[in-house]
Parts: structure tokens; C-alpha cells; sequence
């Protein structure tokens, strides 16, 4: 039985074929987490120690040691939270090793509890459903082929974390981003300060500078500049509240004419009405970090929600039903021009005739198939 773990660094590979692979990628998915909280802590020794305690006085010194040791508790307790959080998705419908009937049974309950509230549905229109995790996907879910799972709210999969960014952790993810580049500004100027003053005095003609700074005056720039571009585009789509595949994907909705009927406009789509979860730049923001000003910017959970259901924007919720509308009208005008066009024509001649499929029992959509009848000879 293939199972699906939340953490690929604490699980066996669902693909190894022995020790060896399970320890590779075990191994590749600790490096960059190694990475980043060494390269922190070695910057925070700099920072504080090295250049704080050491090389500056007074209030400069004050400000480096207190600002450089809290920014570096927090990106550390943020990125802890980040990969504890993470890959945390919907509950199965299926329990493994059940019969048919009862997986049967337990699929259409999960399918059944989730329609009434979902508002996102496949390209064909059905409900969303993952075939590997085997369980009814709610709103903005999708699978990670990586973590092996499914992700409420998935934004993306992030290899610097090895895990994947979704409802749970995209708070701890925004801060995160958001200490790393304070953290980069006040080394950047720190360790200039630094420099410019061991130049100034002349003391390279004593003394040799400290490597140290140097290097920490160079990955600040580097890392900071990076993060801070990433961070731009990240605060973009938590203003808009879109995740990085609904940005990049477009997103298909439900209505209540099946998605494969659609013949007069486009089955309804981001594209096509817009982003249904959009409510406001204000709101949008409250969604992730809460309603409380005083816990925006400190690693606590205040997201809203709970991962399976969103509020929606009304407008565009009228949107779909009036295209909806529009077109099945549009449909059914056409059947009745159609049916009286086939009851004129005379004997022999091919007529269009309009079949129905089965109206979904959940949905309540009803796809529609036009068809060439065949064409009847007189004997």
C-alpha cells in the first residue's frame, strides 16, 4: 500500500526501492533547511557579536544587539513553523484497505458535504476529487506531487523550506520573508558602517579587516535584494488574495450549467468573471494575518478559517449565475428552434435533435449534446 506522508524528511520515499534512495532524499530535503538556519545564525554571530558588541559603542551598539538578537528569534521560530505546518491537508474519504461498497459509501458522504460549499470545480465541471490521496478536494486544495499530499490552500512548495506553503503556514511564510529582509538592511548597514570607518581611519594600513564583515556586507545585499523582490510579489497576492497557482493557473468555477454545455461564452472561470475569493484588499489581508493589529507581525496563528471553505466575493457569485443564466436560455432557444425545425422537415431529410444527459443528482447541472439524427430513407 502506497502511503503518503506529510513530512518527506521523517517518511520513507513512496518510490524507494531501498535505504539507499530513502537516505538521499531524506538527505536533500534536510540541506536546505541546515543551510538557511546556519547562514542565519553565523549573520546573527556577526551582527551581534562580532560587529554590535565589538566594533560599535553607545546607541549604535544598543540598537544592533537588541534589534539583530530579537529579528533573529523570530525568522528562526517562524521558519520552525513554516515546516512544522506543513503539508497539512483535507482528511481522507476513503479509509485504506476498505471494501468497494463502503469506499463507495464514504466518497459520495465527502463529495455530498463538500458541493454545498465549494465554488471551484475541475475543467469538466465535477467536482474536484485527487486520485492519489484519495479524497474530495475542498477550494484552492491541490496535490504536491513532492510532499506527496494534498495541501489546503496550497500557494506553492518552497524547496528553501522543503515543505510546502499552504493555509496553515502562509502566515509564518509572509513574516518570515518579511524578518529576513529587516535582518538584511540592519546588516547591510551595520557592516558598512564598519567598513567605511576602518577605510577612513587609515586602519588598513595597521590592521586587517575582519572577513566577517565583508562577507556579511555581501550576502545582505545579495539576499536581501532577492528576498525583498520575492516578498513584493507575495504581499501582491495577499492583497489580492490569490496564491502563486491561482495566479499562475486559471481557476474554473462551478455553475449550474455543465462546464462542456457552454456554447454562447465561456464556462466561468477566473478569467472570464474574475477572482471569486476576492473581498477587498482590507479583508484580504485579515484573511491571512488576522483581525488583530497587535499579532500581524508576531509568529502566533490568527489565520481565519479553516481551510476547507472561504468567503466569496458576491459580485462575481452573480456574475456566474447571470452567464449561467444567459446561457442556459441561450441553450434552450436553440432546442426549441431545433425541435421545430425537426417536426417541419419532411421525411428523409437529416434533422439536429438535442440529448440530455442525466441531471446531477448533487449539482443539479444538466449537460447538453447536440447530435445529427440518422438520416431515414422512404421505402
Amino acid at each position: 500500500m502506497v502511503q503518503y506522508p506529510r513530512d518527506p524528511v521523517f517518511a520513507k520515499s513512496s518510490c524507494s526501492p531501498g535505504a539507499v534512495n530513502a537516505f538521499c532524499c531524506a538527505f536533500a530535503s534536510l540541506f536546505p533547511r541546515v543551510f538557511v538556519n546556519v547562514l542565519l545564525t553565523w549573520a546573527a554571530y556577526v551582527l551581534v557579536i562580532d560587529i554590535g558588541i565589538r566594533a560599535l559603542g553607545g546607541f549604535g551598539r544598543v540598537v544592533v544587539v537588541l534589534f539583530g538578537t530579537g529579528i533573529y528569534v523570530l525568522s528562526v521560530s517562524s521558519y520552525f513553523l513554516i515546516v512544522r505546518y506543513a503539508g497539512i491537508g483535507p482528511s481522507r474519504s476513503v479509509a485504506p484497505g476498505g471494501d468497494e461498497d463502503s469506499c463507495e459509501t464514504d466518497l459520495e458522504a465527502g463529495r455530498a458535504a463538500l458541493l454545498p460549499q465549494g465554488v471551484m470545480a475541475k475543467e469538466n465541471g465535477q467536482q474536484r476529487y485527487c486520485s492519489k490521496c484519495k479524497c474530495w478536494k475542498p477550494d484552492r486544495t491541490h496535490h504536491c506531487s513532492t510532499c506527496g499530499t494534498c495541501v489546503l490552500r496550497m500557494d506553492h512548495h518552497c524547496p528553501w523550506f522543503s515543505s510546502c506553503i499552504g493555509y496553515d503556514n502562509h502566515k509564518y511564510f509572509i513574516l518570515f520573508l518579511i524578518y529576513v529582509v529587516g535582518f538584511c538592511l540592519v546588516s547591510f548597514f551595520a557592516s558598512g558602517i564598519v567598513l567605511l570607518d576602518w577605510i577612513d581611519r587609515s586602519e588598513y594600513l595597521d590592521t586587517y579587516i575582519s572577513l566577517n564583515w565583508v562577507f556579511l556586507f555581501i550576502v545582505s545585499i545579495i539576499f536581501g535584494i532577492a528576498v525583498c523582490i520575492f516578498l513584493g510579489y507575495q504581499l501582491y497576492l495577499l492583497f489580492s488574495n490569490k496564491t502563486t497557482i491561482e495566479a499562475m493557473e486559471t481557476q474554473r468555477y462551478k455553475s449550474s450549467v455543465a462546464s462542456s454545455s457552454y456554447r454562447y461564452s465561456q464556462p466561468p472561470s477566473s478569467e472570464s468573471v474574475g477572482n471569486v475569493f476576492d473581498l477587498g484588499w482590507r479583508e484580504n489581508f485579515r484573511q491571512v494575518m488576522g483581525d488583530n493589529p497587535w499579532t500581524w507581525f508576531l509568529p502566533v496563528r490568527t489565520s481565519k478559517g479553516n481551510g476547507t471553505t472561504f468567503p466569496t466575493n458576491a459580485k462575481v457569485l452573480n456574475a456566474i449565475r447571470r452567464q449561467a443564466q444567459q446561457e442556459a436560455q441561450m441553450l434552450s432557444s436553440l432546442q426549441g428552434f431545433l425541435d421545430r425545425g425537426a417536426s417541419s422537415s419532411s421525411v428523409g431529410r437529416a434533422s439536429n435533435v438535442v440529448i440530455a444527459n442525466e441531471e446531477d443528482e448533487y449539482t443539479g447541472r444538466v449537460s447538453v449534446e447536440f447530435r445529427p439524427s440518422e438520416r431515414r430513407r422512404d421505402d
